[in-house]
């Protein structure tokens, strides 16, 4: 099973954190695998050390549906964070949420717009979010 953990982090203007991969220059969020032995919480610190950023109080967690192979299971954690200034970043940069969407497709993340959505509007309360494959 795959244990993912993306990091959602929001500049001053609502700007998202991204990375770029593959030779297209697509974007994605940035991301790592959780470590045998390792917590979600301990992978996501990995990623907040990116930059000057603070760990946001909401986390959404994403299981996909059972499959008759183990190797196509994942489960998911978007940890939210917060970041005063757009710093620079080696291999990626900041995207206005809205040009981001579309581009976000290829990591299969139900739901990702609304809880993004609800998360900036306020209306999604700090702590644990299940999104729905």
């Amino acid at each position: 099973m795959r244990r993912e953990v993306y990091l959602l982090c929001f500049g001053p203007g609502h700007e998202v954190l991204v990375v770029r991969c593959g030779p297209s220059g697509g974007v994605t969020l940035p991301s790592t695998l959780r470590r045998e032995r390792e917590t979600y919480d301990q992978a996501a610190g990995r990623l907040l050390a990116i930059g000057a950023i603070r760990p946001g109080g909401a986390v959404a967690r994403v299981e996909s549906p059972p499959e008759p192979s183990l190797s196509g299971q994942r489960e998911a954690r978007i940890f939210t964070a917060h970041a005063d200034r757009l710093f620079p970043v080696a291999a990626g940069g900041w995207e206005p949420w809205g040009d981001l969407l579309p581009g976000l497709s290829h990591l299969g993340l139900p739901e990702l717009s609304l809880f993004v959505e609800g998360y900036l509007a306020g209306w999604i309360p700090d702590g644990w979010i299940t999104l729905e494959p």
